[in-house]
């Protein structure tokens, strides 16, 4: 697998992001049967221009998306950094390539984490984001553990805080994310159980939180579980791969980027039931997130569409970090119930 950094998601609404970002990319998901050329030409800034500031940077965008085809945009993120700090922009379409994913009901619960732990969660947050402006090496993880510890210093101490924390305090983490009505508290609680001991109860909440109705909680659990594979791949058969999959197709741009994370390692094996639902669930949206630009965001997609495609994955992992992305979907193109 390829070496795997951090990304740092910033909303773009007023005075939300960081002054003096370039917009390196603009790219799109859900878009099937969408003219985005249209929308990209009456966008307000262009790649290359500085991301405006104090504008209503997401809602100019969405109100342009809503005037070219009728219907709102189902997400604008802004995602950090190139390996030139410059910010990627994901536009999220409502078109062919686009299915809502299903929440689970929110929970209604009292409990909340302790202030110490949200201090915590806030304190990582800040370090991860000055960590990914950086650049070089400073967002690299190290994952082999279960979970994540990143080269820079200051990140990782942190997140040794954090494992400390988890693991005294694990019934109060599971009890705020499976009941609490904050969903702050749940994001706080969905990230700190990926630093718990690994446990068959710790996994099964993680999977339940991947349908929770906040982006940030699914964001934080999915993540955890993509972590915990990538450390151990014989866990791979105790989670099904149905809620990752309809990820894909979500509207939302880090249920996609994170269930290819985590789909990625559960189709290691080539599992053919698993690549036969993501060809006949899902093909339009892996064509669509391979053939982003930033290869670091495009990987995981590339190799799920190069696995169901059949390409040798040594090839495979050279296509997914260099390209041409173009010779995935060509292959794909090839086999029987391939593009359409």
């Amino acid at each position: 697998m390829a070496a795997v950094s951090v990304c740092s998601t910033l909303a773009l609404v007023d005075g939300a992001q960081p002054p003096g970002l370039r917009v390196a990319a603009i790219e799109f998901f859900g878009q099937k049967s969408v003219d985005t050329a249209a929308i990209r030409a009456a966008l307000p800034f262009r790649e290359g221009d500085e991301l405006p500031q104090g504008t209503g940077v997401k809602e100019r965008v969405g109100a342009v998306v809503l005037q070219s085809i009728g219907k709102a945009a189902t997400d604008v993120a802004g995602v950090c950094c190139t390996a030139d700090g410059g910010l990627l922009v994901f536009i999220g379409i409502p078109g062919e390539s686009y299915q809502a994913f299903a929440y689970s009901p929110a929970p209604t619960g009292h409990a909340r984490v302790s202030n110490q732990l949200e201090q915590l969660y806030d304190r990582l947050g800040e370090a991860i984001g000055a960590a990914v402006r950086k650049g070089g090496d400073a967002a690299k993880e190290d994952r082999s553990k279960g979970y994540a510890l990143t080269k820079d210093q200051q990140v990782r101490s942190i997140q040794l805080e954090l494992r400390r924390y988890a693991i005294r305090h694990e019934p109060e983490l599971l009890r705020v994310l499976e009941s609490s009505s904050d969903q702050k508290h749940r994001a706080i609680a969905s990230q700190a159980l990926g630093y718990a001991r690994q446990s068959r109860r710790q996994l099964l909440a993680l999977t339940r939180a991947v349908r929770d109705p906040d982006e940030e909680v699914r964001n934080n659990a999915t993540r955890a579980i993509g972590v915990l594979l990538d450390a151990n791949e014989r866990l791979a058969h105790q989670i099904p791969p149905d809620a990752f999959i309809e990820m894909l197709n979500s509207g939302i741009w880090t249920d996609r980027n994170k269930g290819a994370m985590v789909l990625e390692r559960l189709t290691v094996s080539r599992n053919p039931v698993v690549l036969a639902q993501l060809r006949t669930m899902a093909l339009d949206s892996l064509i669509e997130m391979t053939l982003w630009r930033a290869a670091s965001h495009a990987y995981f997609a590339r190799m799920l569409l190069g696995r169901v495609a059949g390409i040798p994955e040594k090839q495979l992992e050279e296509l997914a970090q260099k390209g041409p992305p173009e010779t995935i979907v060509e292959a794909m193109a090839g086999k029987p119930g391939g593009v359409r």
